[in-house]
């Protein structure tokens, strides 16, 4: 099973993490500093990390009281940062370069990437017939007005030559957008590819009986969620930024190591959660999102300027945005935690 934690891994992890939480409480002053978080949606794997980093005392050792929210998706975490109203979130990075361009004082900062390949996609059932992106002329397809997929989907169509006037698109909440692919009101949905095929997975779906039309497939070559933080907090607590990021790369690390731990850290927090379905999905995201050759040579979190710098012309040209935020503004690496603390197990 990818990521599988040998003996040899669990001991160095153990050192490890033991050496860490000694230098993270040394370096970080003893008073608890609050801090909200927006998770990127309910509880479940694709946040689970998070859950570990708190359970494991990462944010405490850091001198941070960590609360860890619901949201109702991307569109809702960066009205979040962008107010103030949280410190940090989990959002779609396409969707924050649009944020920035509209609204450049306020929008948050990426300051830890993590999914170093885009999850958007067009889902649907294999008996609509729908193969490719051509075929969705004629058709209705809805999602959910705050998820990265549905905001980037006029991009997606831009970039796959589909006419767009031939196309229905219409908002549907996020709570029941798989129940009306399932039932046929629609012929396909926008949203992650994991999150959706898990959701259609516990309603007694297939897998070969659901087609993804992955963004990245038909030309988007696109980073996907990142920790964001707010620019006001950024700004003036640097080293509350600094402790938040590498809390937050070691428990994405353990999680990488031990898929397990992380989601029965998350079943602490909602005993109600499917462990087997949720330890799956993280599983999908380590292996289709997260892990590439640039993480597995270099970890988590760092970012290729000149394609984030490509993601942002994509993103200007399909919102015909009126401004073109910087790959400065959109993405800051400086305070990225050593390499040790971000790297991938082998």
């Amino acid at each position: 099973m990818p990521f599988a934690l040998s003996t040899r891994w669990a001991h160095r992890l153990g050192l490890a993490t033991t050496m860490t939480l000694a230098l993270l409480a040394a370096g970080v002053a003893s008073a608890q500093t609050a801090i909200k978080f927006s998770l990127n949606y309910k509880p479940d794997g694709s946040n689970a990390p998070w859950f570990l980093a708190q359970e494991r005392g990462y944010f405490k050792a850091a001198g941070l009281d960590v609360t860890l929210d619901s949201s109702n998706g991307t569109g809702d975490v960066l009205s979040r940062l962008g107010n103030n109203s949280y410190d940090f979130g989990f959002a779609d990075t396409s969707s924050l370069i649009e944020f920035a361009a509209r609204n450049p004082q306020q929008a948050p900062v990426a300051v830890l990437m993590l999914y170093a390949n885009s999850p958007l996609s067009i889902v649907a059932l294999k008996k609509s017939g729908i193969t490719k992106p051509a075929d969705l002329e004629g058709r209705k397809v809805a999602g959910p007005v705050s998820d990265g997929a549905y905001r980037m989907f006029p991009a997606f169509i831009k970039k796959a030559s589909v006419d767009v006037s031939k196309v229905k698109v219409e908002n549907v909440d996020i709570r029941v957008r798989e129940t009306v692919l399932a039932r046929g009101d629609v012929d396909a949905v926008t949203g992650f590819d994991s999150s959706v095929w898990f959701n259609l997975k516990t309603m007694g779906l297939k897998q070969d009986e659901v087609v993804f039309l992955r963004y990245a497939d038909f030309g988007l070559d696109l980073y996907g969620n990142a920790l964001m933080v707010s620019r006001k907090l950024m700004t003036t607590q640097p080293k509350v930024v600094e402790a938040f990021v590498k809390a937050t790369a070691l428990g994405w690390r353990d999680a990488l190591a031990d898929p397990a731990a992380a989601i029965e850290a998350l079943a602490k927090r909602d005993p109600l959660v499917n462990k087997a379905i949720e330890t799956e999905k993280l599983q999908w995201l380590l292996r289709n999102q997260i892990s590439s050759a640039a993480t597995r040579a270099g970890g988590l979190g760092a970012v290729d300027a000149a394609r984030l710098s490509s993601q942002i012309d994509t993103v200007v040209s399909a919102f015909e945005l009126p401004l073109k935020p910087t790959a400065a503004s959109v993405y800051d690496g400086q305070f990225l935690p050593a390499a040790a603390d971000r790297k991938l197990p082998q």
